[in-house]
Formats: C-alpha cells, sequence, structure tokens
C-alpha cells in the first residue's frame, strides 16, 4: 500500500501527504533492518534515497505512517491433515541409550551391552537412528557411543522429497543438519533446535510427533526418543535388529546386577596400568555408589552410573546417567512417576548371595584364595 502512494517509477500522487506517509514508512522500515544490513551498499543507497525524497517534498520525520493491508497469509500456514500425526491412543514410548553403553527400551527392559560397532536403534518408514560405540579410552572391555546418525526420511507433503541426515562424531555436534538447514518444509515440521551448543541438540519430527535428544558428555554421546506407541509397534514389525525395539542379541549382554553384586567387597581406590599404557583408575564400588548417590540418581540410572564408575573410572559417565533420566522426566513423566527410589544396590546382594561369606567373595577378596590355598596345603603336610 505504501508504495502505491510512493509509486518513484510512475507520476506519484497527487496527495503530497500521502506521499510524505510513504516515504515516513519506508524509512521507519529501513531503520528496523539497519543492523542486520551493516556495511551492505544496496541498503545505504535505498536509504540515502528516502531521505533526499523527504526533504524535497518537506516531509516532517513525524507523523502517520501507511498502516498494512489485512493479510490472512501472513503468519504460520494451517499445518494439513496429512502432516499432523493422529495417534490412536495417544499414549508414547521411550528409548535410551547412554553410558557403557546401557538401554532402556521402548518395552521397558533394562540392558547393559557390549555392541561394540554399528547398531540400528530405529528403523520404520519415518526415520532411521543408528549409532557406532568404540572401546572407551583407557579401559579393555568398556564402550561407549562415539559416533550416531540420524537420518529422517523423505516427505513430500510434509518436509522435503530428500533425506534430512544428522551426523554426530566424537567432539562435533553440529547445529545443523548436513545441508545447513535447521527447518525443514512449509510448516516448520522438521526442526534441529540447538539447545546448548556442542552438548545437547533436539530433532522435532512434528508430523510424526517424535522428539530426537542426542547430548554429548566428554567424548560420548547419549541418545533419548520419544515416539508414539503405533509408530513402535509399526517398527516392531521389521526383521532387522533394531536395539530400542527388540534389545540388545542375547551374545551382547552383560549381566549388570551380578555384576555389582560380586564386587561388592572391590579393592581400594587405585590405578591400573594396562599392556597398552594407558592408565585407568579402578573406583570401588562404595565409593562409585556414594558418587551416583550424590548425583540424585535412582533405579537403573543408580545402577548405570555405579557400574560406569567401576569399569572406566570416568565419573562423565554419572553426568550420562544423569542427563539419561532428565531426559525421561521430561519426555516421559510418566515412565519418572513409575521408577522406584532405590539408591542401594541390597537387592543384588541378596540375589546373587554376596553378604560377606560364600564363594562369590572369593571373586573379589583379593588375597582370600591364597590364604585358603595355603591353609589346606599346612593341613595336608600336617596330617596326612
Amino acid at each position: 500500500m505504501a508504495k502505491q502512494d510512493l509509486d518513484i517509477n510512475g507520476p506519484g500522487p497527487h496527495d503530497n501527504q500521502a506521499k510524505c506517509k510513504a516515504l515516513r514508512t519506508y524509512k521507519h522500515c529501513m531503520h528496523g533492518i539497519a543492523q542486520s544490513c551493516n556495511g551492505d551498499l544496496v541498503y545505504y543507497t535505498a536509504r540515502n534515497f528516502i531521505r533526499q525524497q523527504m526533504d524535497e517534498n518537506h516531509c516532517p520525520n513525524h507523523g502517520d505512517t501507511v498502516s498494512p493491508e489485512p493479510n490472512h497469509t501472513r503468519g504460520p500456514k494451517p499445518v494439513p491433515a496429512v502432516c499432523h500425526f493422529n495417534s490412536r491412543g495417544g499414549s508414547f514410548r521411550h528409548c535410551g541409550l547412554f553410558g557403557d553403553p546401557h538401554l532402556r527400551t521402548f518395552y521397558e527392559e533394562f540392558q547393559t551391552c557390549k555392541v561394540k560397532g554399528a547398531w540400528p536403534l530405529v528403523s520404520n518408514d519415518y526415520l532411521t537412528v543408528q549409532v557406532t560405540n568404540n572401546p572407551v579410552e583407557g579401559t579393555l572391555d568398556a564402550t561407549a557411543t562415539s559416533k550416531l546418525t540420524v537420518i529422517v526420511k523423505g516427505n513430500a507433503e510434509c518436509t522435503s522429497k530428500d533425506f534430512q541426515t544428522y551426523q554426530a562424531q566424537s567432539n562435533s555436534l553440529p547445529s545443523t543438519f548436513d545441508d545447513g538447514r535447521v527447518t525443514v518444509g512449509p510448516y516448520n515440521s522438521l526442526e534441529l533446535v540447538e539447545v546448548d551448543p556442542g552438548r545437547h541438540i533436539e530433532i522435532h519430527i512434528r508430523y510424526i510427533k517424535t522428539v530426537v535428544v542426542v547430548r554429548q558428555i566428554g567424548r560420548y554421546f547419549t541418545f533419548s526418543i520419544n515416539m508414539p506407541e503405533e509408530l513402535v509397534n509399526q517398527s516392531s514389525y521389521g526383521q532387522e535388529q533394531q536395539l530400542c525395539v527388540r534389545g540388545c542379541p542375547q551374545s551382547e549382554l552383560i549381566n549388570y546386577q551380578e555384576f555389582l553384586a560380586t564386587r561388592k567387597y572391590s579393592s581400594p581406590l587405585s590405578s591400573v596400568v594396562h599392556v597398552d599404557g594407558s592408565v585407568r583408575t579402578v573406583v570401588p564400588r562404595s565409593t562409585a555408589e556414594q558418587i551416583c548417590r550424590d548425583a540424585k540418581l535412582v533405579d537403573f540410572y543408580f545402577d548405570s552410573c555405579v557400574f560406569d564408575l567401576m569399569a572406566t573410572g570416568d565419573q562423565n559417565f554419572t553426568l550420562s546417567a544423569l542427563s539419561a533420566l532428565q531426559d525421561v522426566v521430561k519426555l516421559q513423566p510418566s515412565l519418572a512417576q513409575s521408577m522406584d527410589n532405590r539408591t542401594t544396590l541390597d537387592l543384588y546382594d541378596k540375589e546373587y548371595g554376596t553378604n560377606g561369606s560364600g564363594m562369590h567373595n572369593l571373586r573379589t577378596c583379593g588375597g582370600c584364595q591364597l590364604v585358603i590355598f595355603v591353609t589346606l596345603l599346612v593341613h595336608f603336610l600336617c596330617y596326612r
């Protein structure tokens, strides 16, 4: 409307007052974009032209400006039904992977696994998530996630016909998708949000009501996803291994409960030098328990924290467990409410018989086995 009144390329309006009104409108617009156009030659040329025109037409700086015409096309476009997922049951499922690594599947299985190398977490008609787990520096057996790839499959109606890929690797948590974009589609149906630069990003796939959370803690990553139960069940129909759906293969499972119980009487804090020259701090179970208790961790996340401290000596894994728990609280508050407020390992000690006596203690008693052997030998020599 202001352009019609100004009509710089035409004969101009007959009403000088209308022309001044239009020029003032342009001046206000130019002032509003001054900071973003700093150093732009086209901007300065246009600004000087407006000033010149105001001087020639004796236009005062203060006065009425042109009100914008009603434009119903402005603002966010209404989202079509095809890009608005309607879950039949309205319920969601959560999966998380963190630490050395520990897995919470969509179906509430809690596992600790080896899973070295590349493994798929989720794979369905909408997205694929894959992680690569490598040995933790300074250890022989521990592994953690050092690379994570999220592929959001093409959707011409809601985002774009092309796949959108996000890749994170050790010491690199990008703030954009691989093509440099942070939003995709006319309805912002796909958006990458940088919550904490270099540490925490979220991918919102709105047309399927799914949120992916990736955090980098130290050199390694944590992963969380919240997805409608309907889509999770569809994912389970595939034959390929998906850790979030099927859990870890039997051959990759670690009995973390037995590990924790049989190391109740682990050695005092010390350092171990491996054959490759790396040094790892050995954290006794009692110390690890106190650290994880102070971090306000409970249930499976408490167990995972203790396990990781004893296996790696790296307190970054305490933050990994805490972040994973925070994701559950944020994404699925009902799951957080159902957790046991447990901060001890007594349950596992009872199950595996480590009550201060018995054969299990021989695995961690240090010189106990030697003492028993010598006692039996003396008995044999003296009384044969």
